[in-house]
């Protein structure tokens, strides 16, 4: 059984090469797609070493944002190529900040005896985790302000009661001044999501196997038009493929579990989720009981939590 690593990484090379020495084995394979913003020479020198490790081509790279669609169609290139290669097994979407909590062999066994589970967080939209149940990022226009974190509006189209407001006016002059004026013409047009779906959400990382990463391609082949609705959806790595694997689930029956990557979103201060430090060693071991992994963590904040991950965790 293969393990095939889907990698979406945009910085710190040694924080890459220390993740892919770690998860290194046989049987795994490691597909990597570096932020068109970033300079993969530097990833590509520093990984040279490894074989059983793909690059997206630098044509088809992407310029992630943050909560943008480009986050999504990094993410399908990189099972694109899974496919391509004609892997088995399963393929685990993560990125360059995570880190195993359990050992390589545990990651192995854990995954060949539950074959064929598809392990995502999934839940129907609305959702009361979410703000406003989530509707807003399927019924407004997510018009990103700058590359920044969170520098985006959202924008209501005119059969939206919201619409009327000196906060919209205000949104649309914006789009004016900053020579952006076409993506006015949005207004005009309800916003619906597809109806062949029903709208699902849920965390962005996940573990499938391959036939449920085919079948994804697969649908997302035949109905483009449901890629371009995400173009203005606020996240949608959270949920465009939720609501293909819940569709997906309903023609075919098939098991889906809780993801199996650790995210603490439940900090009551600081920004969130949380870069784990070195006096999170006990929450993060805690988690170890029910999740593989865990994000996120910055080698140039803290490296003494993933040597306590090593040394406590991995062996």
């Amino acid at each position: 059984m293969n393990i095939n690593y889907l990698i979406l990484a945009h910085n710190n090379p040694k924080q890459l090469l220390r993740l892919v020495r770690h998860l290194n084995e046989p049987d795994v394979y490691f597909y990597i797609h570096i932020d068109k913003k970033a300079n993969q020479l530097l990833f590509e020198k520093i990984l040279m070493s490894y074989q059983n490790l793909k690059f997206v081509p630098l044509r088809k790279r992407k310029k992630i944002h943050w909560g943008d669609v480009s986050m999504v169609t990094a993410t399908l290139e990189l099972m694109n190529q899974v496919s391509e290669d004609q892997r088995n097994g399963y393929s685990i979407l993560l990125s360059a900040q995570d880190y195993p909590i359990t050992s390589n062999q545990y990651i192995y066994d854990f995954l060949k005896r539950n074959y064929g589970k598809s392990f995502i967080s999934l839940f129907k939209i609305p959702h009361p985790g979410w703000e406003n149940g989530g509707l807003p990022r399927l019924n407004k226009y997510k018009i990103n302000k700058s590359s920044q974190r969170k520098h985006f509006l959202m924008l209501p189209s005119i059969f939206d009661r919201e619409f009327y407001s000196w906060e919209t006016f205000g949104k649309i002059n914006f789009l004016r001044k900053t020579g952006r004026w076409r993506k006015v013409f949005n207004i005009f047009k309800k916003r619906k999501f597809p109806d062949l779906l029903e709208p699902f959400g849920g965390g962005q990382w996940w573990a499938l196997p391959i036939e449920i990463v085919n079948r994804i391609l697969s649908f997302h082949n035949t109905h483009p038009e449901y890629l371009k609705y995400h173009k203005y959806t606020l996240a949608p790595d959270e949920i465009f493929f939720h609501s293909i694997i819940a569709f997906l689930q309903k023609e075919k029956h098939f098991d889906i579990k809780r993801s199996l990557t650790y995210v603490n979103w439940e900090r009551p201060s600081g920004p969130l989720p949380i870069t784990f430090l070195k006096e999170d060693f006990d929450e993060l071991k805690e988690a170890s009981k029910n999740h593989l992994f865990a994000r996120k963590f910055d080698i140039e904040r803290d490296t003494e939590i993933l040597d306590e991950i090593d040394k406590e965790l991995l062996n």
